[in-house]
């Protein structure tokens, strides 16, 4: 997989790409992933809130979450479980139309 990260304001060091990479690693596992990019970004001084957006290119479908938090590390898990939910929902609807698919040409 193919994964490009932008870095907006320098919110994240080496370890938070790290991290990044090992996350979208877990997703890659399980599902068919072609690439994708990470966007993670921060915004306020006193109150800092931090974001992380992913856009994740999988067969015929883009799919884009995008979560906030105090915390960087926060805000990359709550992502990529939302991106996991999607990535389910988007695989299972691909398995029952191929399964219907083939059950419509065996009869």
């Amino acid at each position: 997989m193919n994964i490009q990260i932008a870095n907006r304001h320098e919110s994240a060091t080496g370890q938070i790409k790290t991290f990044v990479e090992s996350e979208l690693a877990k997703l890659e596992d399980k599902y068919e992933i072609l690439s994708a990019d990470v966007i993670l970004d921060h915004e306020g001084h006193a109150n800092v809130q931090y974001s992380a957006e992913i856009n994740l290119k999988v067969r015929d479908k883009t799919l884009h979450a995008k979560e906030s938090s105090e915390d960087i590390s926060k805000s990359i898990d709550l992502v990529v479980k939302t991106l996991e939910k999607q990535l389910k929902k988007h695989h299972d609807l691909h398995i029952a139309a191929r399964e219907h698919d083939r059950k419509l040409m065996e009869k």
